[in-house]
């Protein structure tokens, strides 16, 4: 059984594959890249209808000892600590092998994600209110999140048309610091009404470390510990 954390990088559209191959340079295990929408919270962008960045989500599975030198070279090569380049974020993770399937010795504790300053939040949604969400989610709070298309499984087959249907879905990512998440995840659940049988789910992730973030360079500083 191996740790590690799995880095969630938002960055404009173009630059993902250039960072996962660095990454993978450096210790990164593996990676998947996502096509995402940005959201800027200005009135202006709002009324001309120019509110949302084309972005790239890039996920990387990096080892507990690699972490550090993923991270530099963010900061270093990419920048982004600086305004308008992206953000990078870390979900601890751990990695179980055939021989973790033996019971734990006595005495031996489970595993636990350590303490942590950010949450991550992502809401599922119907296709389409992923715009819907944000807004309700920075009225309670949030700075900004991005929403990433996908879709749905597990529909059963029609029995007369032999078709699968995958429903089209927004996920939203909103990461916020520890004290705000529980308003903001109330906010979208009520607004959204994902009390609802097939409504949606949101759910909180815990963030261990940042790059980028807006509460970080207000504070002026470019990596939370």
């Amino acid at each position: 059984m191996t740790s590690g954390s799995a880095i969630y990088i938002i960055v404009d559209r173009g630059k993902a594959n250039r960072l996962l191959r660095r990454a993978q340079e450096l210790g990164a295990r593996r990676g998947t890249v996502f096509l995402g929408e940005g959201t800027l919270p200005s009135r202006w962008q709002d009324f001309f209808g120019i509110n949302q960045t084309r972005k790239e989500v890039l996920l990387l599975a990096v080892p507990g000892g690699q972490i550090e030198g993923v991270y530099s070279m963010l900061q270093t090569e990419f920048h982004l600590h600086k305004r308008y380049k992206g953000i990078a974020f870390s979900v601890p993770y751990m990695q179980y092998e055939p021989d973790d399937q033996q019971a734990r010795p006595p005495g031996q504790e489970a595993w636990r994600a350590p303490d942590s300053p950010y949450v991550c939040l992502m809401a599922v949604l119907e296709r389409g209110l992923g715009g819907e969400c944000m807004k309700v989610a920075r009225a309670a709070g949030a700075r900004g999140g991005t929403i990433i298309h996908a879709h749905g499984a597990g529909v059963p087959q029609d029995y007369y048309f032999p078709l699968n249907i995958e429903p089209q879905k927004d996920i939203v990512m909103i990461v916020t610091p520890r004290a705000s998440a529980p308003l903001i995840r109330q906010a979208i659940y009520g607004h959204m009404q994902l009390e609802r049988k097939g409504a949606g789910i949101v759910f909180g992730l815990p963030v261990t470390r940042t790059l980028g973030l807006y509460e970080e360079r207000g504070q002026g500083r470019a990596v939370a510990p």
